[in-house]
């Protein structure tokens, strides 16, 4: 009778640890999934914000002196029928809030000065997705210097706010802001023009990424984690 109930047990604790290594490997499962479709909505999240902003590059159209025809007729009939035409209009609802729209125009504002300064190699994209002041020699006047550093921390200040109100939107889900600064850094380097400064990522998963890319190999000895570099 011992020996009958001594099975039963160990059958019993077979079952039991067989349940929770289930129910831990599906909930590893579920979350790694979680991760996953979090990660592709904040890039794509990054996606739109970055078209947004360079958008402000295109010059408008001057149609002033435009005489009527008929393609211009269709036009405006299609804007009335379809008002939101461009790319950057698309925004991702889901990672969207009346305050990220708000940074959104303040961070559009200012990005033609911003791009200016990158030009002169006076501002880089560090690998936390927020901009630096780099010391240049010459490029800069001293008052000029002083409204650049004004600039720059203007922007990340703004940077900061909208990294913070995307976690909030998904922190029920595990969202973190480091997560949302690490995942548009990504995005921003992977989009990176030549000529542009970045600091590079850290060793690990996104740095391997980034080295396999077409970027990264052109950079060659200089593709080291962490390393400050101008993209070719």
């Amino acid at each position: 009778m011992k020996r009958i109930l001594s099975a039963f047990a160990a059958v019993g604790s077979v079952l039991l640890v067989g349940c929770a290594l289930g129910t831990w490997r599906t909930e590893h499962t579920i979350n790694a999934h979680i991760v996953i479709e979090i990660r592709r909505e904040v890039e794509e999240q990054a996606d739109d914000l970055l078209d947004f902003l360079e958008s402000a590059e295109e010059p408008a159209r001057d149609t002033a002196d435009d005489a009527p025809n008929p393609s211009s007729w269709l036009e405006r009939a299609i804007d009335m029928a379809v008002p939101i035409r461009p790319v950057y209009a698309a925004e991702n609802k889901e990672l969207d809030s009346p305050r990220l729209t708000e940074l959104k125009e303040k961070l559009r504002k200012r990005h033609s000065e911003l791009e200016a300064l990158k030009e002169k190699g006076c501002v880089g994209e560090n690998n936390r997705a927020y901009v630096e002041f780099r010391e240049t020699d010459d490029a800069l006047k001293p008052e000029e210097k002083n409204a650049a550093q004004k600039l720059v921390a203007a922007e990340n200040a703004d940077r900061k706010e909208f990294y913070k109100e995307t976690a909030a939107l998904r922190k029920d889900e595990g969202l973190t802001v480091s997560m949302v600064e690490r995942f548009h850094a990504q995005r921003r380097l992977e989009r990176a023009k030549p000529g542009e400064i970045f600091q590079l990522p850290s060793a690990g998963q996104d740095f391997d990424d980034f080295k396999a890319s077409d970027k990264g190999k052109k950079l060659g000895d200089e593709c080291k984690p962490g390393a400050w570099v101008t993209i070719k």
